[in-house]
């Protein structure tokens, strides 16, 4: 056996003396190491007699490699035993004390917290415009939209119709569109602009409501038909047809953005449909509220944390939208690095911080 593996497997058995986190069948272990000045998270999450280890600086691996070859970032695997080790040694001698010194040496950067989008605002003027990119009165007018209760739909849902909708949201923002011509038809733009995978929708009879009834009710066919602006998997702008529960035999057309960098674009969708007599529900109603009042709430990520879905991963009732680094205000704001931390700790909210503290009984 080489001493990759030999220290691998040194380092699995310490691990194993620690009480882990359970979650079903998992077992989940919270380090933070110190290595010469800097801190790294490492987390081990045992399933199935495989573990799987991912954190700061390094691709994750897993122990054993069901596929052969590497086995992980071994140059770390001394520097983690000594630290680990060491930790080990504290909290045999007092937790209290041991999580009580870790936290307090802990920086911001390994932290996770929610701070108001105007703090961020005032520390970092130039994030995320999102109110300021829109003019006093389309500001005021979207929300006045956005607090009405829901408005009243109609009996009748069409291909046509909906396709009238599509017309009006695409011309609500030409800028959006590389090439963009005025005066296409719906189902024109829908053709150039939308995602695309229609799932038949476009060769169903056009003015027949029975025809859109029946193409509704097979449901999904794995297309994006209501995908009507492109993006990723949380950046694109839908905007789809439903019954509601409660008054089944009417049709609502709801708007759904959920990301921050479409906001503006959707908020002139509602705007443009409005003015156009054509009735729409934005989701997340409340959210949008919140941020274009600069009152939601941000969330604030480990530095080693990948930023693109990182507010799925904050309670709920907190409905966090949008995620920023500590190194962000850094970089983005005049302060000096000691005052952002200083006051960081005070304004923001850091939430529970998970770490493996206690030995097996």
């Amino acid at each position: 056996m080489n001493s990759d593996h030999k220290n691998i497997k040194k380092l699995i058995k310490i691990i194993e003396e620690f009480e882990p986190f359970r979650d079903g069948r998992d077992e989940r272990w919270v380090f933070f190491l110190k290595e010469k000045r800097r801190w790294r998270r490492l987390c081990v999450v045992k399933y199935d007699g495989t573990y799987y280890f991912s954190g700061s600086d390094f691709d994750a691996f897993s122990y054993p490699n069901q596929k052969g070859g590497d086995i992980g970032p071994d140059e770390h695997f001394p520097g983690w035993l000594k630290e680990i080790s060491r930790w080990r040694r504290s909290v045999a001698h007092d937790p209290i004390e041991a999580q009580a010194r870790l936290f307090r040496q802990l920086p911001l950067g390994c932290r996770k917290g929610i701070i108001r989008r105007k703090n961020v605002r005032l520390l970092m003027s130039e994030w995320m415009p999102i109110a300021s990119e829109l003019s006093k009165n389309e500001r005021k007018d979207i929300l006045e939209i956005l607090r009405k209760p829901s408005p009243d739909f109609t009996r009748a849902m069409t291909l046509n119709k909906f396709l009238e909708y599509c017309r009006v949201a695409y011309q609500a923002n030409p800028a959006t569109f590389k090439g963009f011509r005025s005066g296409l038809s719906g189902r024109e733009y829908y053709k150039r602009y939308a995602d695309g995978r229609h799932d038949g929708l476009l060769d169903i009879a056009p003015n027949s409501a029975e025809a859109f009834a029946r193409w509704c009710k097979h449901g999904s066919r794995g297309g994006h038909p209501w995908e009507i602006y492109r993006g990723g998997n949380s950046t694109h702008i839908n905007m789809y047809v439903a019954r509601p529960n409660i008054r089944p035999e009417r049709w609502e057309v709801h708007l759904c953005a959920l990301s921050s960098t479409r906001m503006v674009e959707a908020c002139r969708i509602a705007l443009a449909l409005t003015q156009a007599g054509l009735p729409i529900i934005v989701d997340d109603a409340e959210s949008y509220i919140a941020r274009l009042l600069d009152q939601d709430w941000v969330g604030i990520i480990p530095r080693d944390e990948e930023i693109s879905y990182a507010w799925q991963s904050f309670p709920t009732e907190w409905n966090v939208r949008d995620c920023v680094q500590l190194d962000w205000f850094y970089e983005g704001s005049a302060k000096p690095k000691a005052w952002i931390n200083a006051h960081l700790r005070l304004v923001a909210h850091w939430l529970p911080q998970e770490i493996t503290a206690f030995l097996r009984g």
